[in-house]
């Protein structure tokens, strides 16, 4: 459990402070293409596309993937404790990582009309971040089994999800696109580097 602990904690660190310096060096040198992105995306708007968007973007909250996580959990009946403590862990990483990463860049939100009124910060993307961890981290334990076809479609699904809940966050004119692809790396990086390289250290 202690080598467990020590790499998450290292993981977390790590990907904390990569992804901050990231976000400062985007914040200072993408404005222009992040804008002209955001408007294109804006300028598509339609009625029947923001009722989809504002569908897709709650797929990345954190009050659905909370219950669905622990709703997954149990139905698994605790069969595979150290894959389990891993979900857990990563989905409680992929709430905090992206919050204080957020503190640390302190980038305001895009300045465009927002369809969904929100006061805080912008760098990096917690729904695409959320979306993208723990979908993955669903589906690679689902596929546990499946032939190599019906695995790789499992997991081609939660990526789309992921991928989804990014476009929604720049549709709805809340997140920049370079938030969102932060947000989306971040996710996947956390989920795969704690299941793959911390979790074969957790005995219980």
């Amino acid at each position: 459990m202690l080598a467990f602990s020590i790499r998450v904690l290292g993981i977390f660190v790590g990907l904390a402070v990569v992804t901050a310096l990231v976000g400062i060096g985007v914040r200072a040198w993408a404005p222009g293409f992040d804008l002209q992105a955001l408007q294109s995306i804006a300028g598509s708007r339609s009625s029947a596309l923001t009722s989809v968007a504002q569908v897709v973007t709650d797929a990345g909250s954190f009050a659905l993937l909370a219950p669905l996580s622990i709703a997954f959990l149990l139905l698994r009946r605790w069969k595979r404790p150290a894959d389990d403590i891993a979900l857990i862990v990563i989905a409680a990483g992929c709430a905090a990582l992206p919050s204080v990463v957020k503190l640390i860049v302190a980038r305001p939100r895009p300045t465009i009309e927002h369809l969904v009124h929100l006061s805080s910060l912008s760098f990096p993307s917690e729904h695409s971040t959320q979306a993208a961890g723990i979908y993955l981290i669903i589906a690679i334990m689902l596929s546990e089994g499946l032939r190599r076809g019906w695995r790789e479609l499992v997991i081609a699904l939660a990526v789309a999800i992921g991928l989804a809940v990014a476009w929604s966050r720049v549709y709805l004119g809340i997140h920049y696109p370079t938030d969102v692809i932060a947000g989306l790396l971040l996710g996947w990086s956390w989920a795969l580097l704690v299941f793959h390289w911390a979790r074969p250290k957790l005995t219980v």
